[in-house]
C-alpha cells in the first residue's frame, strides 16, 4: 500500500460553517458557490473524528482501470484494495493544510455518495486545485455513473 501524502495530526477548530468557511475564503484560499452552499446548509463538525487522519492520492489507472469508468466501480475497487472513502468534513478541512500542491493540479476526494448535496439537490464531491496563485476548493458531480479517466486522481483515507 502507498504511503500517505497528507496527515492531519490535530484539528485547529471544529466548526466548518463558522470558522472553516471564513478561512476557506481568506487570503490565498477560494471556494466555489457549491462548496459555500453545502457547508452553510449542513452541520459539519470535526469533533467526531480521531486523529491522526492519513490521506492518500490514487490514480484511477493504479486501481487497474485502463479505460474510462464509472465512479461506483472506482469506489468498489478502492475499498477492495483497503482504502476508505473520505468523510466530507475531512475533505473540506484538508484544503487548509494541503499547501504543497502543484499549479494546475486538480484532485478529487472520494467522498461517500450523497454526503455533499447542494440546495438544488445535486450531489457533489470536493476537489482541490491550485491555479492563478490560489488554493481552490471546488466540486464535481458525484453520481455513481459519473465517468472518470485512468489519469484522474482521487484522495482516499487510509485505515
Amino acid at each position: 500500500m502507498k504511503n500517505s501524502f497528507l496527515v492531519i495530526k490535530k484539528f485547529k477548530f471544529y466548526d466548518l460553517k463558522k470558522r472553516g468557511l471564513y478561512l476557506l475564503n481568506k487570503g490565498k484560499f477560494k471556494t466555489s458557490p457549491w462548496i459555500d452552499d453545502i457547508i452553510k446548509n449542513k452541520k459539519f463538525s470535526l469533533k467526531k473524528f480521531q486523529t491522526p487522519v492519513k490521506l492518500i492520492k490514487v490514480k484511477v489507472k493504479d486501481l487497474g482501470f485502463k479505460k474510462p469508468t464509472e465512479l461506483k466501480n472506482i469506489y468498489k475497487k478502492a475499498i477492495k484494495k483497503g482504502y476508505n472513502l473520505v468523510p466530507p468534513e475531512i475533505a473540506i478541512y484538508s484544503r487548509l493544510i494541503y499547501k504543497k500542491q502543484k499549479t494546475g493540479e486538480w484532485i478529487r476526494f472520494a467522498t461517500p455518495f450523497y454526503s455533499m448535496v447542494d440546495s438544488d439537490k445535486v450531489p457533489h464531491l470536493p476537489k482541490l486545485g491550485k491555479a492563478l496563485g490560489y488554493y481552490f476548493l471546488e466540486t464535481y458531480w458525484s453520481y455513481p455513473k459519473a465517468i472518470f479517466h485512468p489519469k484522474n486522481q482521487f484522495i482516499f483515507k487510509l485505515k
